[in-house]
């Protein structure tokens, strides 16, 4: 087994919290738990109090060290799920879905999302295989531009 990780060969894990927040500066701290955690940083934070009063996204990338298996859809549910594991038990019973060049799932449950960031009220978990079919891959990052929590809540399983 080569010592190349996942992220190297092209994933990238996009982690994108809904937090009750009044300003970033706020959303950000909320945020700063799940960041260490996860060992990421913030990339995007965003006002979405049009859709929700007092509301703000905040986006967390994190590489991870996953190995590339062979079988795309198998690596990126396999990131998801681990990431799902590493932020706590109750994570995991979320339903993970894949169609690469990416896979997802959306927590969708204030009380648990509560417990890990204060003011938490849903997040959506995405990785990302960043190769010539990736969105943005010219730059090494996936184009989160377009898409937010709500668009991630429509995709079906």
């Amino acid at each position: 087994m080569s010592g190349v990780t996942a992220y190297e060969s092209g994933m990238e894990l996009l982690i994108t919290v809904v937090v009750a927040a009044e300003d970033e500066t706020t959303a950000r701290d909320a945020c700063a738990g799940v960041v260490e955690l996860l060992d990421g940083h913030v990339v995007r934070t965003t006002d979405c109090s049009d859709e929700e009063p007092g509301c703000r996204s905040v986006t967390i990338s994190r590489r991870t060290a996953d190995p590339s298996t062979g079988n795309p859809a198998a690596t990126l549910a396999r990131a998801v799920r681990s990431t799902l594991h590493t932020l706590g038990s109750g994570f995991t019973g979320s339903r993970v879905s894949c169609e690469p060049p990416s896979a997802w799932t959306v927590v969708d449950a204030p009380e648990l999302v509560g417990e890990l960031v204060p003011g938490g009220e849903r997040l959506l978990l995405e990785a990302w295989q960043l190769d010539s079919t990736a969105p943005n891959a010219g730059t090494g990052a996936p184009d989160t531009a377009d898409r937010t929590l709500r668009q991630g809540n429509r995709r079906s399983g």
